[in-house]
């Protein structure tokens, strides 16, 4: 395997990979003028474009099928006597990036500088370094001849950052137009990472087989208008302050639910080997979950990760009122956002929210798109079901000291889209990281070490070869 990254290295893998940074996929945001979301949108079909000419391999191999600049679709048919039935596994990405601040990076966010055994760029994590290493291993694939044995199908988004709703929701329709399911489908998410709980000296592969729900809520209070000389009895601003002061008060009630079960049961056999760990040690902390988990909330409680793992989780992110500092504004605003465990819907977070806040006064309303959470398959928790031996086997392939634990995907991902076409998703992004490596997804100076890039070709190509 040694000799095989060597040669890729001097294929010019990282070349590509770099080449694809200096895409420039970021949004224009809100506002934009029709000629900058015009250039945007080109820069999404140059990233498609650039596929094409990087990979030609991979290219004479598949069907593809460009149904916008937002979505992109490849078909690789299959060889054996499955050949033609239900397809196996539809693989997800997106190749679109977060904006950036580039006054506050130390490198060009979109040069894809090579310093110090790392790529720097923004999506270099999140997720051009996934999605390369994705496609080298298939053209590699491709070149030797290589078909898998049932349709493998690629759906490539251009707006995951922006909800999915012009690529993943259109791509998913379009799929189920076709009459298309899959057994498994494999997105982005959890890496495995390396010094985040104490006293685990091994590194965890996380398979994210839940994710949670997504809800952003504006709370406004509105007032009349005037000079900031003339202040009302009862500002707009003080009713939302206090407000959001309820609100912080009022968490969420936690829960352990049967996936979080499991992760903190073979969470505490690798710390304590010998006692009980897996599937039966999760039904043991299942049933005591309502008497565990202010244990694991106190014991944790300087770990916003694992508190994420037991509640639906408020972050207030944006607040607003006046734009003078001598005016009173006609309204004071709060965006807070939620993501939803299991079993919270949208409905039953919106009903939370208005009794925690407890103020008439304060308006409620949802923002952009509300999804609710997306529960595992019932074998995906107890480390079994479709996919997991495979999955397994590609991540021992390339992290062979790494314990793979199930894990519930606080964040969202494309995935949520396609649920209706599958019964099961692993959301898995194949990096070793640690947490400062983490830090720079979404940050200044996103980077990825050469290293990890190359640990991502190694777990794309023992899946092929699984396949």
């Amino acid at each position: 395997m040694t000799l095989y990254l060597e040669i890729m290295e001097k294929e010019g893998a990282i070349e590509r990979f770099r080449r694809a940074i200096r895409i420039k996929t970021d949004w224009p945001g809100d506002g934009a003028s029709p000629e900058a979301l015009e250039a945007a949108e080109a820069q999404l079909g140059a990233f498609q474009d650039f596929l094409v000419k990087a990979y030609p391999c991979f290219h004479r191999a598949v069907e593809r099928w460009v149904l916008s600049p937002y979505a992109l679709v490849y078909r690789w048919p299959g060889a054996g006597p499955e050949s033609g039935g239900a397809p196996e596994l539809l693989i997800l990405a997106h190749y679109d990036v977060v904006p950036v601040e580039a006054a506050k990076w130390s490198a060009d966010p979109f040069g894809g500088d090579l310093k110090g055994g790392f790529i720097y760029g923004r999506g270099a994590q999140d997720m051009k370094g996934s999605l390369i290493a994705l496609f080298e291993a298939a053209e590699e694939r491709a070149g030797r001849g290589f078909r898998p044995r049932r349709d493998l199908w690629f759906a490539l988004g251009g707006d995951e950052e922006r909800s999915g709703l012009l690529g993943a929701r259109n791509t998913a329709a379009w799929l189920a137009g076709r009459g298309l399911r899959f057994s498994w489908i494999l997105d982005e998410g959890s890496p495995v990472i390396v010094d985040q709980f104490p006293s685990i000296t091994t590194p965890l592969a996380l398979f994210g087989v839940e994710e949670k729900g997504f809800l952003s809520l504006e709370l406004a209070v509105d007032q009349k208008p005037g000079h900031a000389s003339q202040p009302p009895r009862v500002q707009a601003a003080a009713v939302l302050g206090r407000a959001l002061l309820r609100l912080s008060r009022r968490p969420f009630p936690a829960r352990l639910n049967p996936v979080v079960a499991v992760f903190f049961s073979r969470l505490l056999g690798l710390r304590n080997p010998g006692r009980s760990r897996g599937v039966r040690g999760g039904a043991v902390l299942t049933a005591l979950g309502p008497l565990i988990v202010p244990f694991l909330a106190l014991a944790f409680r300087g770990n916003p990760q694992v508190l994420a793992m037991l509640r639906t989780t408020v972050a207030m992110t944006q607040l607003e009122g006046s734009a003078a500092d001598n005016v009173m504004p006609s309204q004071a605003r709060a965006v807070i956002n939620l993501r939803l465990i299991d079993p919270w819907t949208v409905d039953d977070a919106l009903n939370y929210v208005a009794w925690a806040v407890g103020d008439g006064r304060v308006n409620m309303r949802i923002l952009g798109f509300a999804s609710a959470p997306v529960p595992a398959h019932p074998e995906h928790g107890r480390m079994g079901g479709p996919g997991w031996d495979t999955m397994q086997r590609a991540a021992a392939a390339a992290f062979p000291d790494a314990a793979v634990l199930p894990f519930i995907m606080t964040a969202s991902t494309d995935s949520r889209h396609y649920q209706e076409l599958t019964e099961g998703t692993f959301r898995f992004s194949p990096m070793r990281l640690s947490p400062g490596d983490m830090s720079s997804v979404h940050g200044h100076d996103e980077r990825v070490s050469l290293e990890n890039f190359f640990l991502a070709i190694r777990f794309y190509t023992a899946l092929f070869e699984l396949l």
